[in-house]
């Protein structure tokens, strides 16, 4: 035991032994829910904007939470993480890829040091040694965390929702009087439905149950122009 806790608190595998203390607190403190929900930097692979309905509708209530960096990864984050993303580690959290890594690079460098390390016959060797064997651990874990995480990438992707459907053009109903200041729809979206701001000149043209068809999004007002199902369908 002695043995054990000297080897892992003696560079090179105190490096990734630190790096591994921190990834145990940030899990033990997410457990308890002293973290936010979200995962630190979001994802690797995907999108770091929520998605509009593709018609100019940004706040119809289809937006996706978290982060993601393939697929269109944020600029910031992107130079970075594309590697990981080309050896397999895209569509998983960031947190889970590198709690994995930094897992799978301490087992590496603690069998390193106790198996090849300590067969050096100098101090100065053990040392280059041991810087060398901390990037050859890293580069070693990616290709095994990517292996190992590839059941965690699977399950992720089954559970992502559908692209949204586009909001313009769709049949609501009318749920509140409706003017050019006011005025409610629902719109069934295949879920819990939506309910949207719509907004007319005229405050007799529409009452509660009216079908109409949206075909504006009026961004100032965060509000949808409409117009009576018959009159979009031309009848």
């Amino acid at each position: 035991m002695f043995e054990f806790i000297s080897t892992i608190f003696t560079l090179p595998t105190a490096f990734y032994t630190v790096l591994f203390g921190v990834v145990i607190c940030y899990w033990l403190l997410s457990a308890l829910g002293l973290v936010g929900g979200e995962m630190i930097d979001g994802w690797v692979g995907g999108d770091l904007h929520g998605h509009g309905d593709g018609l100019g509708a940004h706040s119809h209530g289809h937006v996706l939470s978290d982060h993601t960096l393939a697929d269109g990864a944020h600029h910031q984050h992107q130079s970075v993480f594309d590697p990981l993303m080309r050896l397999g580690l895209g569509g998983i959290p960031i947190t889970v890829v590198l709690s994995a890594l930094i897992g799978v690079s301490w087992a590496l460098t603690y069998l390193a040091d106790v198996y090849l390390l300590n067969l050096l016959p100098t101090a100065t060797l053990r040392i280059v040694g041991g810087a060398v064997t901390i990037v050859v651990a890293f580069a070693l874990a990616i290709p095994v965390a990517a292996f190992a995480l590839r059941p965690v990438r699977k399950l992720l992707q089954k559970m992502q929702p559908g692209p949204p459907r586009p909001i313009l053009g769709q049949t609501a109903v009318i749920r509140t009087p409706v003017n050019r200041i006011t005025g409610t729809a629902s719109v069934e979206d295949g879920g819990a439905g939506l309910i949207l701001q719509i907004r007319e000149d005229d405050p007799e043209r529409f009452k509660r149950g009216d079908r109409v068809v949206l075909i504006e999004y009026l961004e100032d007002q965060n509000a949808y122009r409409v117009v009576s199902e018959d009159e979009f369908r031309g009848a």
